[in-house]
């Protein structure tokens, strides 16, 4: 297997250097002096492949990855082929007879995720304001013309991903120490939670210690091997394992670059009605921010190039329309009841 940066070394990167993040082995080392007794393990398992890297790992048995519980959090928007990733990996885990706990949790308040957020957001008749996608936006100059702008905060992942995962990881503990569930957790109790960053990806990295709970910690284990995103694909390609890359469907980092595993092409190959469901949040998002019924001021576009999704690909757009355009209709209408159903006392109280 061969790395892309061989030269280098996490020891001596800067965030290292500077403290931002420590070694796992640095972190038990410090939970022990602080008198912990209990740590429990976690791996966050995103249905990908640095994640599907580290559970491996974990099945063969391997030191440092022995695992309390492997939890992954359900974003409500991930493509099916991650899905069926996921289910592959649990069926690898019974056959090899592994019982560390697979546990798979939702947002707390929006069990739907994603989709639920935007739908939420979309809807006329709810005031909810949150768009916390990372999209492309365009401001207006003063000739009334769009010009490029900036990019909206990445705060899906930690609102639909990261604090799930925790809170399951927290439920979880509680229950195996036997308290309750709205109980403080002990003081000598505390958890190191593995995220499968990688070496490539340490701009990623902005802490070791988590900011809703104290005594949560995060690892990187493959930034600690200086592993890439390109390692861990080749160990999952070499071991004849799923590989496809997790991400959401309506991801705005999606390019048009088919190597990087982050493409447009491979939604509207294999999830066309993904698709168009895409191409739909797109379009409404700029209607909501038109209608000025949002905080949102910028024109906000989930493409990079700054232009409507069934622009970009208009071909594919309308040939999938004609085939898959009733089947997005039903979805539609099922979201326009739940959100109505689930909703009603919100909007009837404008919150």
């Amino acid at each position: 297997m061969q790395m892309s940066f061989l030269n280098d070394d996490f020891r001596t990167h800067k965030k290292y250097v500077d403290g931002v993040f420590k070694t796992k082995q640095e972190i038990i080392d410090e939970l022990n002096k602080n008198g912990v007794k209990h740590i429990f393990k976690i791996l966050s398992f995103g249905g990908g492949t640095q994640s599907s890297q580290l559970l491996e790992k974990c099945l063969r048995g391997e030191k440092n990855y022995d695992y309390d519980a492997v939890v992954m959090s359900d974003v409500g928007a991930e493509p099916d082929f991650i899905h069926k990733q996921v289910e592959w990996w649990q069926l690898r885990q019974k056959e090899l007879g592994n019982t560390t706990p697979f546990i798979i949790t939702q947002h707390n308040s929006m069990k739907k995720g994603i989709e639920e957020m935007l739908m939420r957001y979309i809807s006329s008749e709810c005031e909810y304001q949150r768009m916390q996608l990372p999209l492309y936006c365009n401001q207006v100059d003063e000739n009334g013309e769009e010009v490029k702008g900036g990019l909206l905060p990445r705060q899906c992942t930690v609102d639909f991903k990261i604090i799930p995962v925790k809170q399951a990881a927290r439920q979880l503990a509680l229950k195996q120490l036997g308290l309750k569930p709205n109980q403080r957790m002990p003081k000598d109790v505390a958890f190191i939670i593995d995220i499968g960053f990688s070496y490539d990806e340490m701009r990623r990295i902005n802490m070791y210690q988590s900011p809703q709970y104290k005594y949560m910690y995060l690892s990187y284990p493959l930034v600690e091997e200086n592993l890439t995103t390109e390692d861990s694909i080749d160990f999952l390609k070499e071991n004849n394992m799923p590989n496809k890359r997790s991400r959401c469907y309506l991801c705005p980092f999606n390019c048009d670059d088919k190597e990087s595993g982050m493409d447009w092409a491979e939604i509207i190959e294999d999830e066309p009605l993904s698709f168009l469901k895409a191409c739909f949040f797109d379009e409404q998002v700029r209607a909501v921010q038109r209608s000025g019924k949002k905080m949102l001021r910028s024109i906000p576009y989930f493409h990079y190039k700054r232009l409507p999704l069934s622009e970009v690909y208009a071909e594919d757009y309308h040939s999938l329309t004609q085939k898959f355009g009733e089947d997005l209709n039903e979805w539609k209408e099922e979201w326009e009841q739940f959100i109505a159903e689930k909703y009603k006392y919100v909007e009837s109280k404008s919150v």
